[in-house]
């Protein structure tokens, strides 16, 4: 599939007059013009392109990574990751908070983490024009103050070392630890782009940025934070969107909470706006088509059990417990990303992250495991990439998505490669900006 540069010109009358050879030499050169391009001084038209928000988000997220690969819970490295962040939030221009909370574990000691929380005021939401007169009455003009929380947890798992590896002082240097790029450094470098683009592009929710800290121990951040929520600010709260680890999994899901079952194919609509506004967002951009970034959701619609203790169909939602999960049982409407493979055929199989055979050894799993490394996983993604684009027509996952279009060179079909962590980053992070423009049932975002 190529895309084809077409564009038309007038003739030019008093060529016609012209003798012979200079119509020719201005004939060829007029034509040279139009294959270099359809703009003036045969100069390549520029199209700027959706989520183009460079390799800062990729930068931040390897930073964290390395500088800080052990940020397990309650940790000194977790406690220096919060300050990378809180300094990185004060180079776009917030003021960020740090929310210090303790934990006391099973044996009685107390325990050390913080969440690091910024906010953006946001321009509001009024009616939307399609409303009839007669209807208009049925509600306020505008809608200012609504929330969106927009978290994801910046510690990692703590690493345990299979049965076959052995580490001791002599080789403990030489071992290679994870860092948590994947889990879950990439989430929080997707939050952190989009709370930098939208200093340039307002948002319509006050939006509040919360990363999380202790969220591999049960979440224990964001329990914190929405035991710190007042009933006042709960009500005006619109939707929490949780980013998890999104880079190195196969597929890129959203889901919606498990408050928005019903039971059996019954769903709660109003629960799940927000999950369609990110497929809607998805699909009006044309984002596989562009930029070769896809959003799926769960489709695998085999009845599980959920938390309530009925049964439902797995549908659109996770069983997984995060940092989102405080707020689903709270009622508040939420949207998790994360990255895995939702084609399966019981809940046993939810964690798999990648059917990739390089993953066998772990069940494909690379969130705690030795896999979760920037040099392994680069590597790994490189390689994909160079041989997807030597196919003539790339697909994402065996034709489920259109091929994705090309753009033809001087060797044939050809396409750009922009690295996975920098390309799933940008991508989520500019969902993450035009959800925060989609407002509730009836109203638009305020341009004034």
């Amino acid at each position: 599939m190529t895309r084809k540069h077409v564009c038309k010109h007038r003739n030019n009358p008093s060529t016609k007059a012209a003798p012979r050879l200079i119509w020719v030499v201005v004939a060829a050169l007029f034509l040279l013009s139009s294959l270099t391009a359809c703009s003036s001084f045969g100069k390549k038209e520029e199209v700027t392109g959706i989520a183009q928000y460079g390799d800062e988000g990729a930068l931040f997220a390897r930073q964290l990574a390395q500088r800080f690969p052990q940020r397990y819970p309650y940790s000194d490295e977790e406690s220096g990751a919060a300050q990378m962040i809180a300094e990185e939030l004060r180079s776009y221009g917030y003021e960020p908070e740090i929310q210090h909370f303790s934990v006391t574990d099973e044996e009685g000691v107390r325990r050390n983490s913080a969440n690091v929380i910024a906010h953006l005021s946001g321009k509001g939401f009024q009616l939307s024009d399609k409303i009839t007169d007669e209807d208009r009455d049925k509600w306020p003009e505008s809608q200012k103050g609504l929330i969106m929380i927009l978290g994801a947890h910046y510690d990692t798992p703590e690493f345990a070392l299979a049965e076959t590896e052995e580490v001791d002082e002599e080789t403990e240097n030489d071992f290679k630890w994870p860092e948590g790029i994947h889990n879950n450094a990439s989430g929080v470098a997707a939050v952190l782009t989009a709370a930098r683009v939208m200093r340039l592009e307002a948002p319509g929710y006050d939006v509040i940025f919360v990363f999380f800290g202790a969220g591999t121990d049960e979440y224990q951040g964001a329990r914190h934070y929405m035991a710190s929520l007042s009933s006042e600010e709960r009500k005006q709260v619109e939707v929490m969107v949780n980013i998890g680890p999104i880079y190195a999994g196969d597929k890129v899901y959203a889901h919606a909470g498990q408050n928005s079952v019903r039971g059996g194919e019954y769903k709660d609509y109003q629960k799940r706006r927000k999950l369609y506004q990110v497929t809607d967002i998805f699909f009006d951009n044309q984002m596989n088509t562009k930029n070769r970034y896809a959003i799926y959701t769960n489709q695998a619609s085999f009845l599980v059990p959920t938390d309530s203790g009925g049964t439902a169909v797995f549908r659109e939602w996770t069983t997984k417990l995060s940092d989102h999960t405080p707020f689903d049982r709270a009622g508040i409407p939420i949207v998790f990303f994360e990255s895995g493979e939702y084609r399966v055929k019981s809940v046993d199989e939810v964690m798999i992250e990648s059917r990739n055979p390089y993953f066998q050894e772990t069940g494909g799993l690379i969130s705690k495991t030795r896999f979760d490394r920037i040099d392994l996983l680069e590597n790994l993604f490189r390689e994909m990439d160079e041989q997807q684009a030597r196919q003539t027509i790339p697909i994402i996952d065996g034709g489920e998505e259109e091929p994705l279009e090309t753009e033809e060179g001087d060797e044939g079909e050809t396409q750009k490669i922009v690295p996975r962590l920098t390309l799933r980053i940008n991508n989520t992070a500019f969902v993450l900006v035009q959800l925060a423009r989609k407002g509730p049932l009836n109203y638009d975002f305020s341009e004034s």
